[in-house]
């Protein structure tokens, strides 16, 4: 059962983009098509497009304090933000939800933006803006210059450790959460998430050469690593933007983010355990065969929340990786769909 809700008053503000989808013809083709009606032109799988976009989407852009910030606006209903993962780099985008939008869009609103300095979306004006402290303050920013009031907010990996941050920080803003094999947000087990990666990803070229063979490293059956998501990420990341923003985030700034985002969520379980800060529905939603991101993470995440919070939930899928969204996206739609629309008609 799908909730409906007022599409917001600021939706159409201060957005710039073509279409609903995007096609590429040329002059060329146009001329060969008519000089023989039997080729017929069509989009390949590799094509990108003129902002980033593959999966047929159009990426629309609002400025958000500054910041030329890109996403994509499908459907209608009750807002849903999604938020994807990894971040500071032209290779880390929204497209990572390009298997997801078209089915969460039948259910809802969906906005998914590129975070701050990551995929299309432009740098911060100050180095002090490079972590997740940053990200999360541009996020609130634009989920209010759209105009939304309560959002159905969903993220993954780090975007799941900042959808957790803002959360906490903004409660009033946000009517369920879900949260994707997030080491970010989730406390620490086991070996070392750094140790794990490097081991993960012998072999492979450093980001943003290796972006293929990292990527296929982190799932359980890499085919969704297609050729027009790989092209994509290639072209943003050859963007004077992203350039810079490589230039910038030096190692000091990384480590530095390694410290603000483990001081910000030891503040955020304190206040869970104490305060009860986070009393929204709760979905914690992993991948029992994730490389990267141990399930007992999962279920150490799940019993600070549980404590406080009686509506969190913890569901584990089998055979998939870190992005097991991509792997299985029919289901992941389905679960999270089912999840929101269960909790919505109890009121929340």
């Amino acid at each position: 059962m799908r909730i409906a809700g007022k599409k917001p008053s600021g939706r159409s503000a201060n957005r710039e983009g073509p279409g609903r989808r995007w096609f590429f013809t040329t002059v060329a083709l146009t001329a060969m098509s008519w000089a023989n009606p039997e080729l017929t032109i069509q989009r390949t799988e590799a094509e990108v497009g003129p902002n980033g976009e593959n999966g047929g989407f159009t990426a629309r852009f609002i400025d958000v304090n500054g910041v030329r910030t890109r996403y994509y606006d499908e459907g209608s209903g009750d807002p849903m933000v999604l938020v994807h993962g990894s971040g500071f780099s032209g290779t880390a985008s929204a497209n990572t939800w390009s298997l997801n939008i078209a089915g969460m869009a039948e259910h809802f609103h969906v906005y998914a933006p590129d975070k701050l300095a990551s995929g299309m979306t432009g740098n911060p004006e100050s180095d002090d803006d490079l972590n997740i402290r940053g990200e999360v303050q541009h996020m609130v920013d634009f989920v209010k210059a759209l105009g939304l009031e309560k959002i159905h907010l969903v993220g993954q990996s780090r975007g799941g450790g900042l959808a957790f941050q803002f959360t906490v920080t903004h409660p009033e803003l946000v009517r369920t959460l879900v949260i994707v094999d997030s080491a970010t947000a989730s406390p620490p087990a086991g070996d070392d998430r750094p140790n794990r990666r490097r081991r993960l990803f012998t072999g492979c070229a450093p980001l943003p050469e290796g972006f293929k063979c990292q990527q296929s490293a982190l799932y359980y059956d890499p085919s969704p690593v297609s050729e027009d998501f790989v092209n994509a990420a290639a072209f943003m990341k050859d963007q004077p933007k992203a350039r810079e923003t490589e230039r910038r985030n030096t190692d000091a700034l990384r480590q530095r983010n390694r410290v603000i985002t483990s001081e910000m969520n030891h503040d955020a379980y304190h206040r869970i355990l104490t305060e009860g800060i986070l009393q929204m529905p709760v979905l914690l939603y992993w991948a029992q065969n994730d490389p990267s991101v141990l399930p007992m993470q999962a279920y150490s995440f799940f019993n600070i929340i549980a404590e406080t919070n009686p509506n969190v939930r913890l569901v584990f899928t089998n055979r998939g990786g870190h992005f097991h969204y991509r792997e299985q996206p029919e289901e992941f739609v389905h679960n999270v769909t089912s999840f929101v629309n269960y909790w919505s008609a109890k009121g929340y």
